[in-house]
């Protein structure tokens, strides 16, 4: 009997919903010249583990200067899902002009529902690029 209750436990932690957010590079280093600026991947991977509220969600990327970026997808059904279905995974790059710590904020949704907050940090180090340089 105790057996059972740990293949049950077992097969309930491994159904919650899995969120990660990978920075890559999290140490990041401005460029020589005029035009220099760093260039930052971030990756979110959710995976619902059965949660509904984690299926499917609108993605929001805050950066720095406030400016918002929103992603959603167009899924099937829950009950209909496919196991594929139930795992997502978001890409953005941005570029940095400025050395010091930077935090991005990723904002999980279910319609307006806030579900989950992220936070993505970097460390840029080197010499800013002066506004009149930098791309727009």
């Amino acid at each position: 009997m105790t057996s059972l209750a740990l293949v049950l436990f077992l097969a309930a932690e491994s159904a919650k919903p899995k969120v990660e957010l990978k920075v890559n590079p999290q140490f990041a280093m401005l460029g020589v010249g005029p035009r220099a600026s760093a260039t930052v991947h971030f990756r979110l991977s959710i995976k619902d583990g059965g949660d509904e509220n984690y299926y499917c969600p609108r993605i929001e990327w805050e950066w720095e200067d406030h400016t918002i970026a929103t992603e959603e997808s167009d899924c099937p059904a829950f009950e209909s899902a496919q196991k594929e279905d139930h795992e997502r995974t978001w890409n953005k790059s941005h570029q940095f002009w400025e050395p010091g710590n930077h935090v991005i904020k990723v904002k999980v949704y279910k319609g307006s529902k806030l579900i989950r907050t992220l936070d993505g940090k970097v460390e840029v180090s080197g010499e800013a690029t002066p506004g009149r340089f930098r791309e727009r």
